[in-house]
């Protein structure tokens, strides 16, 4: 049923009161902060006591927007403020509380994101009067059924448990009026596709959906199935990707030698009393590296995916309140961890893919303060190393003998082996004293494994550059371990020496008379040579000159396709890329005209093979197939950090004696919801329906009046009046809305249906009876008859 007139025009007096007292609030364009934005006291408020100033850019770009009721695409950088971007104008729209239902929903990929969102969600909405409600796996059920039945304005969860709770308690969703997807690379994964497309089942068609994200790709296909109308991107640091105050520090070590620099780095970082957090492969390795700190006396915490959810939870509070400077995690653990203001992030092993990189380097450098990355680079990861440089499209330079540190230029510098002979004593000792430290060095070597053959291969030009570049290249000390830069000068110079060196003398001329035929024909031949090898001398370029003047030119062709990339998005906030230093300069070749002449032809009637940002679209790109797959490739790919991840793909089939024939895993039993969606069986236990009736409760549907949950304690007592003095019954409006009258309707329908088909049924009952009634008198006649004429024939007789 349609909506009437005067309801349309209430609804228009609403918005443009709404408009007017958004005008009133609003400051002059001068202000340029919050005040800019039209807010209400109460929202304004909140803000301010939580002490922000002035809104990031992606405040200021996604908000408006949002209030003018549209669906936002945004996509901006880890630590960009996006939580706010969000939920500022969600309380803007909802004002006070309301007891019709749930009116927004906001969708986090794990239960530490959710957790933190429901933080935000309390302190900036602690004026308005609105309640929420955080729903997540690990808690207790019974407890989210009371707070589903508290009649939450705002709910926080998870897409597992908000499923569960939906399957399990028959919820409805039909109220929600604003949708957030948090994350929202992270939550299109395979592992979340079925249990979002069953709750974007239940939500109504006239929502509002916001897709947040740190790195999202330019193509809005996969985003279809969400719902989103006529969306509007707003894509910023696209071109940076990371932020301008982070200063990255690759440092090139062996791999038996990363667990002395690591050391070195993390007494280094609690000296300072900076809040680190260092980055592993596997479960393993956070172990093993827990366990050196330990016996080293640095207090740490650890994160990983099999770990209890107790433990962390103490963890990261440890951490945030600073009783430890150091964090030991997995990309699977760190996801969603927010712990503000880090100092310095270290990379154990190096990302397999650019967009991780970003994800983990992300969470320091926030809010405009300065922070570092440490990436520790054995041999073998050099290949991912390049790829990441193509990624940021920025020239790799090397560090030079007497370079200085300069916190804007990322060099890749050596660790010098003189620090790696300080803690290789130490290592060595507590591996023999310490049995459980040497049992899990050899069970992170056997992870380690496992972990190359599952992480993602780089690209072939990489493994080329790097094995022909830095396969022989002995790095000079990096001058962010400047504290040793004297002592190791000397151990360099001589080492440089050793590989640098060629005897002045040929075999032929060693130990040679002056009457030697072979050392004069040297002689005469070094002669005649010398200039020829002289202008060879001249011309020869250092591996990290090569490699930079490469980089530099694709650096080069990236800008030229800037233009294309701003007619592409509508709504881009360009920000300035990273003001690297020019590299010194490289002697060429001289070119005669013929070279000239044909570089401009090529230029000209040439059509490159590749595009000049493919490296860099490379990281962002998916593949234009099906939703899972292009969901899959525009997320970061995250391995598994435990060995049931890893080993999941794999179809291991055993030999079963019972059956003779070979079997998998037993298959999980599911059901298949209202919505034609298929859950596991345990989503529907009746573990709802016991609380029901331990707690004597029931939940309003959508049949019911707008009461909210109610009570059933009367039990099953006679009905009676309960009159109380001073209480009189409130009367109901007799102006229905269209829902109420159709509601009505159908239940006058229904009550007509009922009463046709039982009075179909008494007809035909009553025919039955009249026909077996019919059968009856024909059967009785005969005998009466014949009766008669026996008697008739005896009376005769007489």
């Amino acid at each position: 049923m349609g909506i009437t007139k005067e309801e349309q025009h209430s609804d228009d007096e609403m918005n443009d009161y709404g408009e007017l007292h958004a005008a009133q609030n609003r400051k002059g364009k001068k202000a340029g902060g919050w005040q800019n934005l039209g807010l209400d006291h109460n929202v304004y408020k909140a803000i301010e006591k939580m002490g922000y100033k002035k809104p990031t850019p992606i405040q200021t770009k996604a908000i408006p927007l949002i209030l003018d009721n549209k669906d936002v695409v945004a996509m901006s950088r880890t630590g960009s403020g996006k939580t706010a971007a969000f939920v500022v104008p969600m309380l803007q729209k909802l004002k006070a509380r309301n007891n019709t239902g749930i009116r927004a929903l906001l969708l986090s990929p794990t239960r530490e994101l959710a957790t933190q969102t429901f933080f935000v969600v309390k302190q900036l909405g602690k004026f308005t009067g609105l309640r929420a409600a955080c729903l997540v796996g690990g808690d207790s059920m019974d407890e989210q059924f009371t707070a589903i039945h508290g009649n939450p304005d705002i709910l926080i969860a998870t897409p597992g448990r908000l499923l569960h709770l939906a399957v399990e308690m028959d919820l409805k969703l039909n109220t929600v009026r604003y949708v957030v997807f948090d994350e929202a690379d992270r939550l299109f994964e395979m592992g979340f596709a079925e249990q979002l497309l069953d709750i974007l089942k239940r939500l109504p068609d006239s929502r509002q959906t916001l897709l947040f994200s740190a790195t999202l790709p330019k193509v809005l296909i996969n985003f279809a199935k969400a719902g989103l109308s006529d969306p509007t991107l707003i894509r910023l640091d696209v071109d940076t990707k990371i932020s301008e105050k982070l200063s990255m520090a690759f440092i090139a070590c062996r791999p038996n030698s990363k667990i002395s620099a690591l050391l070195f780095l993390a007494r280094r970082c609690v000296d300072r009393q900076e809040q680190t957090i260092i980055f592993c492969a596997t479960m393993k390795h956070v172990e093993y590296v827990a366990a050196i700190f330990r016996e080293a006396g640095l207090d740490c915490c650890f994160l990983y995916s099999q770990l209890d959810a107790a433990a962390r939870k103490i963890n990261i509070g440890n951490f945030r309140n600073k009783k430890c400077y150091l964090l030991v995690v997995t990309d699977v653990a760190a996801r969603g961890v927010d712990i503000p203001l880090l100092d310095n992030a270290i990379n154990f092993h190096f990302p397999s893919k650019p967009k991780l990189f970003v994800h983990r380097v992300g969470r320091v450098a926030r809010a405009g303060k300065s922070g570092t990355a440490y990436s520790l680079v054995s041999q073998d990861e050099m290949p991912y190393v390049m790829d990441f440089f193509l990624f940021l499209g920025r020239p790799l330079k090397i560090a030079e003998e007497n370079s200085e540190y300069d916190p804007k230029e990322a060099l890749i510098g050596g660790f010098p082996d003189d620090l790696v002979h300080m803690e290789t004593d130490f290592l060595k000792s507590i591996h023999e004293l310490s049995l459980e430290v040497s049992d899990l060095k050899h069970k992170s070597e056997n992870a380690m494994k496992k972990y190359k053959v599952t992480r993602s291969a780089p690209s072939m030009q990489s493994v080329r550059r790097s094995k022909k570049e830095f396969k022989e290249m002995i790095f000079p000390p990096h001058p962010i371990l400047e504290v040793h830069k004297i002592a190791m000068k000397a151990d360099f110079n001589v080492l440089e020496g050793i590989r640098n060196y060629k005897p002045a003398v040929t075999i032929f001329e060693f130990n040679a008379n002056s009457k030697n035929l072979p050392a004069d024909v040297m002689k005469n031949k070094r002669k005649v040579h010398a200039k020829y090898i002289q202008n060879a001398d001249k011309e020869i370029k250092t591996p990290g000159e090569e490699l930079a003047e490469k980089l530099r030119s694709d650096d080069e062709e990236s800008e030229m396709s800037d233009e294309e990339n701003v007619e592409t998005f509508q709504n881009v906030v360009k920000v300035t890329k990273f003001s690297d230093k020019p590299a010194e300069p490289v002697i060429k070749k001289k070119k005669g005209k013929y070279d000239l002449q044909k570089e401009r032809d090529k230029a000209m009637h040439y059509v490159s093979y590749r595009a000049a940002d493919e490296d860099t679209e490379r990281g962002l790109q998916i593949d234009n197939n099906t939703f899972d797959k292009m969901a899959k490739d525009a997320s970061v790919e995250i391995i598994a950090d435990d060995d049931k991840g890893i080993n999941k793909n794999k179809s291991v089939k055993k030999w079963d004696r019972v059956k003779k024939k070979y079997v998998g895993e037993t298959s999980i039993k599911r059901i298949r919801t209202e919505e034609g969606t298929l859950v596991p069986a345990s989503y529907s236990s009746g573990r709802y329906q016991k609380w029901q009736q331990n707690n004597k409760t029931k939940y309003r549907h959508d049949d019911d009046d707008d009461a909210g949950p109610q009570s059933d304690k009367l039990g099953n007592r006679r009905k009676k009046v309960w009159h109380s003095k001073g209480s009189k019954k409130a009367l109901k409006d007799e102006v229905k809305d269209p829902q109420q009258i159709f509601k009505q309707r159908r239940k006058k329908q229904k009550v007509q249906e009922f009463q046709e088909s039982r009075r179909q049924e008494n007809l035909k009952r009553k025919i039955g009876q009249l026909k077996k009634r019919g059968t009856r008198s024909s059967n009785s006649k005969p005998n009466v008859g014949g009766g008669r004429s026996k008697k008739g024939g005896g009376r005769h007789k007489k």
